[in-house]
């Protein structure tokens, strides 16, 4: 039996680990060049129900801890002027909270926990079409073209394999927008100031758009600013 997962993101990648640990083989084709050819966003927070169990499940919940930040849960709620309204302080060195690791971090942890041709790089699905005698025929970017008999969609938000069971559009639910401060300390220390003692998030008291920045064991700040976008919208 020929499994084939589409993307090789997080999820993607989570799931081959779990077939592999239990000796089924699985293919993630995944449309970037390499591990390398992209930064991979932000920091991740992982809940024990959700992300932490499925770490445990592969059998990595090691290897998680050894990478995560506990201390990253900190965050204080702000009003428009930076006076404190909530100080939220994890236990120190606990995960029953929510973690933070970062994005290339757990996807590098993943990659190293499976055999060295599970992921086939440059291949970005962009047809499957179903097969007479069951499975389905994958086309990929450039013509290629090969067969399974399971399909499993980790594709992301412009899934090809989800086109497949729903004709739901995308919709928009928020603008995020990233800025980075480096040298916090020497340039802005009064913001660093706020991000003592540890990796607090500080999250600004507006209705829109509402923002968080963590705080990293470098000298930089991240703030990231949300907007909420109206449901009727749909994505191109």
């Amino acid at each position: 039996m020929r499994i084939a997962i589409a993307g090789g993101g997080l999820g993607g990648l989570t799931l081959a680990r779990i077939l592999h640990r239990h000796s089924i083989d699985a293919v993630v084709y995944e449309r970037e060049a390499g591990r390398s050819a992209r930064t991979q966003g932000g920091a991740l927070d992982l809940h024990p129900e959700s992300g932490q169990q499925a770490l445990a499940e592969a059998g990595l919940a090691g290897r998680f801890r050894s990478e995560a930040r506990p201390e990253g849960e900190e965050h204080r709620i702000v009003d428009p002027t930076g006076r404190t309204l909530v100080h939220h302080e994890p236990q120190p060195g606990s995960f029953s909270g929510r973690p933070e690791i970062d994005r290339s971090a757990l996807r590098d942890l993943l990659l190293d926990s499976l055999p060295g041709d599970t992921v086939v790089w440059r291949h970005r699905l962009v047809a499957a079409t179903p097969r007479s005698d069951g499975g389905w025929e994958l086309t990929f970017h450039g013509g290629h073209q090969t067969g399974c008999d399971i399909l499993i969609g980790a594709d992301g938000a412009r899934s090809v394999v989800r086109s497949l069971l729903t004709d739901v559009q995308l919709s928009y639910v928020s603008t995020l927008v990233e800025l980075n401060i480096e040298d916090v300390d020497r340039r802005h220390p009064d913001l660093a100031e706020l991000c003592r003692p540890r990796e607090p998030v500080v999250r600004r008291r507006e209705p829109d758009p509402g923002s968080a920045t963590p705080r990293r064991r470098q000298p930089t700040c991240r703030d990231l600013a949300a907007r909420r976008r109206s449901p009727h919208r749909h994505i191109p």
